[in-house]
């Protein structure tokens, strides 16, 4: 009996190992199985799955604890994805593991970008007019919320102009500044304002007909001396070699060209915008001090005549010496093909350009096409 008793429970306890092992085997499968699920569900899906899962293949009594594991563990699945997934976005979709976020990024910029491409488009060019007309608006007097006498770093656009003497005012001061600025450009050369790369109003000042001459003979005697006189801030040469590059540049390249050919008609030109801006300014005094009265009148009269300078401020940019045309027919050996007449201006940043040429202005993609455009126009004097 006590033999017959053991073997009994010897083989009472190899068949609860047996069931050990068994329950072991399916509970790997169901691991494997779960992850192919997953795997499946994220590279696939785009959808709500259905976790409910019939187990009609377990039904034996050895597998019965292993089948309300693998059934309670679904059921909380199921339940916790229909908590995530309430409502049926692209975002629930990726909390609950049923869209990848490579996919959800593709599917929200093939959805917005039909929609918003035309409007971006529309906003970046309205963006780019923007910043030229203020370039050109700060460059002389004559803005009507352009107030280049006072000291401001940023744009102001609210100020009241409903009070008759302001806006006369304003007008007439407009007026006096660009008469003034003829005789500073026949001298040494008027001041200007400019914004910088970091959006902040700042002074510059241009060269004029008595600068340029100054300039002329500082730069002959820098190239006869052989850079034994230098002007101030530059480098005088070290030896024999540069000291003869330094003379044909400092003769030919910039006393001859740069300030003969180029910089006499540049301040010329300034001399001619300021007389022509002095009469726009004295002409805007009569609407602003008969329709200016009524808000409309205003607005009207502030657009016409801003667009006038704005306007004007353009042709004599882009006709043969002007500030656009310096910069469209700019060249440099250094940078190739893209040093090339106008393709150099093409491949300028928007700022940030040391040359004298750019270091006033945003030259957005506007301008180089409006200026280079206009330059290629053959015009006869």
């Amino acid at each position: 009996m006590k033999v017959h008793a053991l073997l009994y429970d010897i083989t009472k306890s190899n068949l609860r190992v047996l069931r050990v092992l068994h329950y072991l085997k399916h509970t790997i499968f169901y691991k494997r199985s779960v992850c192919m699920i997953e795997t499946a569900k994220v590279s696939t899906s785009n959808k709500h799955m259905d976790f409910g899962v019939q187990f009609g293949a377990y039904n034996g009594t050895e597998v019965a604890s292993f089948q309300e594991v693998i059934y309670d563990e679904l059921k909380r699945q199921d339940q916790d994805a229909d908590k995530i997934q309430k409502y049926d976005t692209v975002t629930s979709r990726i909390n609950a593991g049923s869209l990848s976020l490579l996919e959800r990024n593709i599917f929200e910029t093939m959805a917005t970008y039909s929609d918003t491409k035309k409007d971006m488009q529309s906003m970046a060019l309205k963006d780019q007019f923007k910043k030229y007309k203020d370039d050109q608006l700060l460059s002389k007097p004559g803005g009507d919320y352009f107030d280049l006498n006072k000291d401001v770093n940023e744009m102001n656009y609210t100020g009241d102009q409903s009070k008759f003497m302001v806006r006369v005012g304003k007008d007439l001061k407009d007026a006096g500044g660009n008469f003034i600025n003829i005789f500073k450009d026949i001298g040494p050369g008027a001041t200007f304002k400019y914004i910088n790369e970091c959006g902040h109003i700042q002074e510059g000042k241009k060269v004029g007909f008595g600068g340029t001459m100054v300039n002329f003979f500082k730069d002959m005697a820098s190239g006869i001396t052989l850079g034994k006189y230098t002007p101030k801030g530059e480098h005088a040469p070290d030896n024999a070699l540069e000291a003869a590059k330094h003379f044909f540049k400092k003769v030919f390249v910039d006393a001859l060209i740069k300030d003969m050919v180029v910089g006499v008609p540049k301040s010329a030109i300034h001399v001619g915008e300021n007389v022509i801006f002095t009469c726009i300014n004295l002409a805007e005094t009569l609407p602003d001090a008969t329709i200016g009265s009524f808000k409309a009148g205003r607005v009207a009269t502030t657009e016409v005549f801003d667009d006038m300078q704005v306007l004007v401020d353009f042709v004599t940019d882009v006709i043969p010496m002007g500030e656009a045309c310096s910069r469209t027919r700019a060249f440099t050996f250094k940078k190739g093909f893209r040093g090339l007449p106008i393709v150099n201006n093409i491949t300028t940043p928007e700022q940030g350009t040391k040359g004298e040429s750019w270091r006033y202005v945003r030259n957005t993609p506007l301008r180089k096409t409006i200026e280079s455009m206009a330059t290629l126009i053959p015009l006869r004097v």
